[in-house]
């Protein structure tokens, strides 16, 4: 058995037989189970527990998983979620990874999936605090900004590329800015690279340089867009 750093679980299932199954599996990996049966019970034991991750079910009376989701991240931005379901798709999917839900598992849950969920949002969401002085150049009030905010800090800390999706003028590249700010690599290069603007012929050369003679001009070796950004982020938009 693999060993894991105690942590403080939330299991929210309206199905006990399964709330114990699972409660059971994950005690017996080391973990502090905590059980709720509904959604408003969640959010009470949330209230007055120290709960580090919470996993629910999707599809629950009065209050499902989503909208539970939505309940913590009005009081506890920070705290991991992961939703687990039997009626799963692509598309509910990728809308709750969009709304920033940590991970989207099908019933029946492949246990090495689900443990390597856990112990991915645990190492995320126990980054210490550090050096917020990056958040003074993003001044909002707005509650949704505050979160991405708080997502964008803990994305940050790991290796992953990110892709960020929206219309133009939505702020994507301030918050790729963000990401880069709050991240180690935060005094290295952050280049943003506007792609439509760069003609088609040359795209490839610009963005990932060329040496002398590749090419009909090419009468110096030079360096990649790419290149010029190691150690730090490069956004191509």
């Amino acid at each position: 058995m693999t060993a894991r750093k105690p942590a403080n679980l939330l299991l929210v299932d309206d199905d006990p037989s399964l709330l114990k199954l699972l409660g059971m599996r994950l005690t017996s990996e080391g973990f502090h189970v905590t059980t709720a049966e509904s959604g408003q019970e969640a959010l009470r034991l949330l209230a007055r527990e120290k709960i580090d991750l919470v996993i629910s079910d999707l599809r629950m009376d009065e209050m499902d998983g989503m909208a539970l989701f939505a309940e913590i991240q009005k009081y506890q931005p920070g705290m991991p979620v992961i939703i687990l379901t039997a009626h799963g798709s692509i598309p509910d999917a990728v809308a709750a990874t969009q709304q920033g839900v940590f991970s989207f598992l099908t019933k029946p849950v492949d246990r090495d999936a689900l443990y390597k969920a856990i112990d991915e949002a645990l190492s995320l969401s126990s980054i210490p605090a550090g050096d917020d002085s990056w958040r003074e150049d993003f001044v909002t009030r707005s509650p949704i900004m505050l979160r991405l905010l708080e997502q964008a800090k803990m994305v940050a800390q790991s290796d992953v590329s990110v892709l960020i999706n929206g219309q133009s003028g939505t702020g994507k590249e301030v918050l790729a800015q963000a990401i880069h700010a709050a991240s180690p690599r935060a005094k290295k290069a952050f280049i943003a690279i506007n792609c439509g603007a760069l003609p088609e012929q040359l795209l490839e050369s610009e963005l990932f340089g060329h040496a002398k003679g590749a090419f009909t001009g090419a009468v110096s070796s030079r360096e990649g867009l790419f290149q010029a950004a190691e150690g730090g982020h490069a956004v191509p938009g």
